[in-house]
């Protein structure tokens, strides 16, 4: 009974307050299990409503203070997310010297190919074609551009491994 006259009441009250559907569908399932466990202090109470609103109120604080605590700690680890960024970021060498090192790792990696292979990595990713393009224009399956990609990509990722951060724009 005291949850059919008071839910709807209390919801509001802790979603005024929380400004959030589900923490404030969560405080008042607490207030309900607090008076469940309480029960016998129900006797004792001389104002329902009061005694209630005022457990509500509690369960609000130590919701927003939870919730205070969740955020603290995201904020933490987006800031180390952001500083291990940071970190590789200041550690990256963007200099002219290793740029020439990486083309001409490219252009050693791409002769090394087989023909058709270096053809099908030259029309995705310096012509920009689609694999389904490719496929047609080459008259292969679109499962044999997929597979020759991937080898491909694999042998890229291999030969440029020390400067992949720079490189994985180029090859993806």
């Amino acid at each position: 009974m005291l949850f059919n006259v008071y839910y709807e009441r209390l919801f509001r009250f802790a979603l005024h307050y929380l400004n959030n559907e589900e923490s404030a569908k969560d405080v008042v399932q607490d207030v309900f299990g607090h008076v469940w466990e309480k029960h016998v202090e129900l006797l004792k109470v001389n104002n329902l409503s009061s005694w209630l609103f005022s457990i509500t109120k509690n369960q609000c604080l130590k919701k927003i203070d939870h919730i205070k605590v969740v955020q603290k700690h995201s904020d933490v680890l987006k800031n180390r997310q952001l500083d291990i960024v940071r970190a590789a970021l200041n550690e990256l060498d963007t200099s002219p010297l290793i740029f020439g090192e990486i083309k001409k790792i490219i252009d050693s990696t791409l002769v090394s190919l087989s023909p058709k292979a270096r053809r099908i990595f030259e029309m995705s990713r310096f012509e920009n074609k689609k694999n389904r393009e490719i496929s047609e224009e080459l008259g292969i399956s679109i499962k044999t551009v997929e597979a020759n990609m991937s080898r491909t990509l694999k042998i890229f990722k291999s030969s440029l491994k020390p400067y992949l951060p720079l490189v994985l724009y180029f090859l993806h």
